[in-house]
């Protein structure tokens, strides 16, 4: 566990110490959550961004796959 010194507005601190307080955590498990949270929603983002770019290879990879299957398919069929 490491201790680190922060400088906060007065409205931050009242924030922090009433949302700990409601939650029924001290202040250092509170700011704890927000730091695992802001990591989780950062996670969350690098997911995303790898899932949309996979998905655009696979449609580009598709688009150029897809004559080639039409060919083997229509080889096939004539072969039958």
């Amino acid at each position: 566990m490491a201790k680190l010194t922060v400088s906060l507005s007065e409205d931050a601190r009242r924030r922090i110490e009433r949302r700990a307080a409601d939650l029924g955590v001290t202040r250092s498990a509170f700011v704890e959550g927000l730091v695992q949270a802001d990591a989780q929603s950062e996670l969350q983002l690098l997911l995303e961004e790898g899932y949309r770019a996979t998905a655009a290879e696979n449609l580009e990879f598709a688009q150029s796959a897809a004559p080639l299957a039409w060919e083997a398919i229509e080889r096939a069929g004539a072969a039958w």
